[in-house]
């Protein structure tokens, strides 16, 4: 069973993206370049804890 992680902005803090995740046990936390509505740019989103 796969768990869903949430997706941050790194600049404005908002949580825009929900993603499944296959692997609960990695210890590092996800990054990706994303759209934000927010900031109206992309930008880097990091798994929210």
């Amino acid at each position: 069973m796969s768990g869903k992680i949430t997706l941050c902005c790194d600049r404005c803090g908002a949580r825009n993206y929900v993603t499944p995740v296959g692997d609960k046990k990695t210890t590092t936390r996800f990054t990706v370049k994303k759209f934000c509505s927010q900031c109206n740019s992309h930008t880097e989103h990091k798994q929210s804890i």
